[in-house]
């Protein structure tokens, strides 16, 4: 197991993943510790099902307002997309051929804050697939506090794995996961961090480029 997460540290160094998920060194260790759990948690099959995993609250992610700064929570989504990757068996597939996940596009919305040391759950699915892109949900629950249960933040998100320069096809990317069926139809939420390209596509349009 080691071996495994040394390869993957190894890797989402050499790709540069602090700059192409954003992650901050403040995140590392949960990352790693998010990593260790995966090996042991149950296997995911997207999009039926969804990676969740708590998190907490420190110090180092509030702002001067004393409560988590909306660029951290883009952090934490990073950890739950490793995890939906790890535990769907996508993740073993990008460091077998060396690919690159790469976002190209988020859209949240923060509804409610959070605290010092509050605890909450991260959710992560996997909404659908265009052409070349993938696009994910994350949902941040409170676990405590007064606003327990409610939903924090929710976030849509655009990415596309790079195999030496070069956008990787769905049905390359989410090989794993057995034969590729339609994507599930995506809400408007999505098409806005679509390409004008890749909207006309989704639509039908007769002009879409290739």
């Amino acid at each position: 197991m080691l071996t495994d997460l040394a390869r993957t540290l190894k890797t989402v160094y050499s790709h540069g993943y602090r700059r192409v998920w954003g992650i901050s060194m403040y995140v590392w260790g949960r990352l790693i510790r998010a990593m260790i759990k995966a090996k042991f948690a149950p296997a995911i099959h997207p999009p039926e099902d969804i990676s969740s995993i708590v998190l907490r609250v420190w110090p180092q992610d509030l702002d001067i307002n004393m409560h988590v700064n909306n660029g951290r929570y883009l952090a934490f989504m990073d950890i739950g997309r490793f995890d939906l990757l790890a535990r769907s068996g996508l993740g073993a597939q990008v460091l077998r051929e060396k690919w690159q996940p790469v976002l190209t596009g988020v859209n949240a919305r923060y509804r409610r804050s959070l605290g010092v040391f509050q605890r909450f759950r991260l959710e992560t699915r996997l909404a659908g697939w265009t052409e070349n892109s993938l696009f994910m949900e994350h949902r941040i629950i409170p676990l405590s506090g007064p606003h327990k249960g409610e939903v924090a933040v929710t976030a849509t998100v655009r990415a596309v794995m790079l195999k030496d320069g070069r956008k990787l096809p769905a049905t390359e990317m989410l090989a794993p996961l057995g034969p590729l069926p339609e994507s599930p139809p995506l809400p408007e939420a999505y098409a806005l961090l679509m390409s004008p390209e890749e909207r006309a596509r989704a639509s039908g349009g007769e002009d879409a480029k290739t």
